[in-house]
């Protein structure tokens, strides 16, 4: 059983987790080899001329190598921060900083964002003058191209999409979204709902930035990971700047550093790379990415069957297909007194999520005020799924 592998089950005995979108709990090689790595092995990295550092060093750039090959990507494109929300402002305010965008231009998101792919855009925007639109979902929850064609005219100068909504689950092919936008559109996907449940290529969906987060795929919070093109990283500066990004520094100006060191200021979460380390060597134990689709496709199949056979009084966000989807159902009951679903559920130990799940636009434009949501993960099993639908099965 792959519950085995995860301390939290043996110490929480009955707990049924089905709040992964959110966050992923911790296989024992990751929690053992963080602790072990604190143990014998932990230095700051970068300049130190000691054996702990270069230790640490080769450990940090390890993570990288490990990330790079399971994305599609070099480890030179791989750049470390504090969490997605960050990634997403450190890369708006480069392309503002750099002069890649500004006033009389135009970003493009979608109506099923999350807040950490909108209020950056927001916030620079009645800075530096260029407006926001959003492009509406189409009636099966997908990117509407109809509408995508009518507000991408030549004022577009970034599109910013989610690869998987933390709402409806839907896998959108954003490799096809690509081969419709013209060469000088800055193209970011956010993959922090895809990387941790399927294979992802960055190269092969030819985006400009990528950006995701350790901890939804078994590594600690605290580590952002934005992929950069690496001639995107030579052309844009970033505006958050410190120790370790200069190549010099006088009393008067300074020069950048011409590759991603540019944009890991400070003393990097290097702890948290081992982690991610550590998590990247267990998804190779278990059998890879692959493994990890097979064993949730079949939760979301029998997920989606749950669901349709209460369909008469759960309404669920997006489609119920068996097809191009993860294991992620934000629903709704008659009364949606989500809170109160929630704490119907925590009461027999099982953790969902309630509320607007950073997505209020997507719940503004469906006029709800939130929903509750389950979200499934590889250490999820059929007994999981019968147990979140029997208590579901009480407030019906």
């Amino acid at each position: 059983m792959m519950k085995q592998h995860f301390p939290i089950f043996q110490h929480n005995p009955g707990l049924v987790f089905l709040d992964n979108a959110a966050s992923t709990q911790k296989p024992a090689l990751v929690i053992d080899g963080v602790a072990e790595f604190l143990r014998s092995d932990y230095a700051n990295i970068h300049r130190g001329l000691y054996q702990l550092s270069e230790k640490s060093e080769t450990l940090y750039h390890q993570s990288k190598v490990l990330l790079a090959e399971l994305i599609g990507a070099q480890a030179k494109e791989i750049i470390y921060s504090y969490n997605a929300s960050y990634c997403f402002n450190l890369l708006a305010q480069a392309l503002c900083n750099s002069g890649k965008l500004g006033k009389g231009d135009k970003v493009l998101l979608w109506m099923r964002e999350h807040h950490s792919n909108v209020l950056p855009w927001q916030t620079l925007s009645k800075i530096f003058g260029f407006e926001i639109e959003f492009i509406e979902v189409n009636q099966h929850f997908d990117l509407s191209l109809e509408d995508f064609a009518k507000k991408y005219d030549d004022t577009v100068k970034v599109i910013s999409l989610s690869h998987v909504s933390n709402v409806t689950g839907k896998i959108i092919d954003v490799a096809k979204v690509k081969t419709l936008l013209r060469e000088d559109t800055f193209f970011i996907v956010d993959g922090s709902q895809s990387v941790p449940h399927f294979s992802v290529n960055v190269s092969k969906i030819d985006c400009d930035a990528f950006v995701m987060t350790a901890h939804k795929m078994m590594g600690h919070t605290g580590l952002g990971i934005l992929y950069l093109k690496h001639q995107r990283i030579k052309t844009l500066d970033p505006l958050i700047l410190g120790g370790g990004t200069v190549k010099d520094v006088s009393q008067t100006d300074f020069s950048l550093q011409w590759n991603s060191d540019k944009w890991e200021t400070g003393t990097p979460n290097i702890i948290g790379a081992i982690s991610l380390l550590k998590a990247l060597e267990f998804i190779q134990n278990i059998g890879g990415m692959e493994a990890i689709w097979e064993h949730e496709q079949k939760l979301v199949q029998l997920s989606n069957k749950g669901f349709k056979e209460r369909s008469d009084k759960v309404k669920v966000i997006g489609s119920l297909s068996d097809e191009e989807r993860v294991g992620v159902y934000a629903f709704l009951l008659p009364e949606n007194n989500f809170n109160k679903i929630g704490e119907e559920f925590a009461r027999e130990n099982i953790c969902i999520r309630a509320g607007g799940h950073c997505a209020y636009p997507l719940h503004k434009f469906l006029n709800v005020g939130g929903s509750s949501r389950m979200s499934s993960y590889v250490y999820n099993d059929e007994e999981d799924l019968r147990k979140f639908f029997e208590v579901l099965d009480r407030m019906l």
